[in-house]
């Protein structure tokens, strides 16, 4: 099983705001007793609910956690439970495969998987988010919200099921990514529903967390049994970067001048950096069969057997970077990243080039990362190209307005602030695409 292209696979987790509801035609509809005790799901998508428990056929067969008004802690704010009833019922609105095994919890199942997880962990959150019982509220609404909207959002299907299935029993028995998707899902739910100050803490403590228990889990040795939990969380941990709760033009670093403040596009090379030590214990994980799969798209994409020169480059960002026919990714900086985008500029675009798009950060070299951070015209150039494309597919990759677009906008302003008539007519694409309307000259 090849192995070359996942070394620098990459997925990325998308927010997005639930679906405004579509208008359509009247049509008189028959009379019928009403479910007025019927679950959350069923009540969001204004279907008939057989009120059955703990799972209730309609959402046994949609694969969506059933959950009754009844259930929920009385803890939980009003308008927390709304929120999360109507991005359910907007993600759960397509059809997906069953999935009894993780999808029809109870919340007493939930509740009992998060404590066995976290064990007297949770007892360690800041009181800001309450005591122990109401941390374990905030986290099975997290992990609930993850198994029923977050991963919804996934649109290629293998990575879906894995993330559906496989990556949740992992996370049963490892502790740092359990918190990864209780960060996943408490991230998503404040994207939507902002301004719940505890929530918004409770965030930060769980991405804390996760970064200390994973930070920890990599001073261990690679092996078949660790393998999964860790590219899961490798996968998903650069979410939190790429959707900041707040985040504005004057914050990038092209403005701040400092390095730091793009560490948001280093950690997207992670998972490249797990790949490449445990290469022979990846088939064997939970993401062997969409890695392999992966590859066999990507090497028609993006024709890795050839390793020089300029065939299959965007010609003038060639030029722009002086590639000649001899230049290879071990003479030019420049090279690899072109070759990896240039594909995406011939496409039209649709979900599945989204989805592959995507991916071009997570495949860049520390040393062009670092040419980026020193602002580099040329590297900044080939990074705005590759926003201004993430920007134009924003309906497939909503994420994109957390920081992408912003980030697009402020390379932009900088390159154009610089005066260089080579530079300037390369800002024209990615302007555009962000939003940005460029000076006259």
């Amino acid at each position: 099983m090849a192995l070359s292209s996942p070394r620098a696979f990459q997925s990325t987790f998308k927010v997005t705001l639930p679906n405004r509801p579509v208008e359509t035609p009247y049509h008189a509809r028959r009379a019928h007793k009403k479910s007025r005790n019927g679950c959350l799901i069923c009540k969001g998508r204004r279907v008939k609910c057989d009120e059955r428990k703990p799972t209730c056929l309609r959402c046994e067969n949609y694969g969506a956690a059933c959950v009754y008004a009844s259930s929920l802690s009385s803890s939980s704010s009003s308008s927390r439970s709304s929120s999360i009833m109507r991005s359910t019922a907007a993600s759960t609105s397509r059809s997906t495969p069953p999935n009894n095994a993780l999808t029809s919890l109870s919340i007493s199942d939930m509740v009992n998987r998060v404590r066995d997880t976290l064990g007297n962990d949770l007892a360690l959150a800041p009181r800001t988010i309450g005591n122990r019982d109401e941390a374990l509220n905030l986290a099975v609404d997290s992990f609930r919200f993850f198994l029923t909207c977050s991963i919804n959002r996934i649109s290629t299907p293998l990575i879906y099921q894995v993330m559906k299935r496989e990556m949740v029993h992992v996370a049963f028995d490892t502790p740092y990514l359990m918190y990864t998707l209780l960060g996943c899902g408490v991230l998503h739910m404040n994207r939507v529903s902002p301004g719940n100050e505890s929530r918004e803490l409770g965030e930060a403590y769980f991405w804390q967390r996760a970064v200390q228990l994973y930070s920890a889990a990599l001073q261990h040795p690679i092996n078949q049994h660790n393998v999964s939990g860790l590219i899961s969380a490798s996968i998903l941990i650069g979410v939190t970067s790429l959707a900041p709760l707040k985040f504005e033009i004057q914050d990038s670093w092209v403005f701040t001048g400092r390095g730091s403040d793009l560490n948001w596009l280093a950690i997207q090379g992670g998972l490249a950096c797990i790949l490449k030590h445990a290469g022979q214990y990846v088939p064997g994980s939970i993401w062997g069969v969409p890695f392999s799969h992966s590859h066999e798209i990507e090497s028609q994409l993006f024709r890795y057997e050839i390793t020089k020169g300029r065939e299959g480059l965007h010609p003038d960002l060639a030029d722009l970077c002086g590639i000649t026919d001899e230049t290879d990714d071990q003479t030019s900086l420049y090279w690899f990243p072109i070759k990896l985008l240039s594909p995406f500029l011939e496409l039209e675009v649709n979900a599945q080039i989204a989805s592959q798009c995507t991916t071009w950060m997570g495949r860049l070299e520390p040393p062009f990362v670092n040419l980026c951070r020193e602002r580099d015209p040329r590297a900044l150039v080939i990074l705005a190209y590759w926003m201004g494309l993430m920007c134009s597919m924003s309906q497939w990759v909503p994420w994109v307005e957390g920081r992408i677009r912003k980030e697009c906008i402020a390379v932009c302003i900088y390159l154009e602030s610089l005066g260089d008539p080579v530079i300037r007519p390369f800002l024209e694409f990615p302007a555009a695409a962000a939003g940005y309307t460029l000076i006259s000259l």
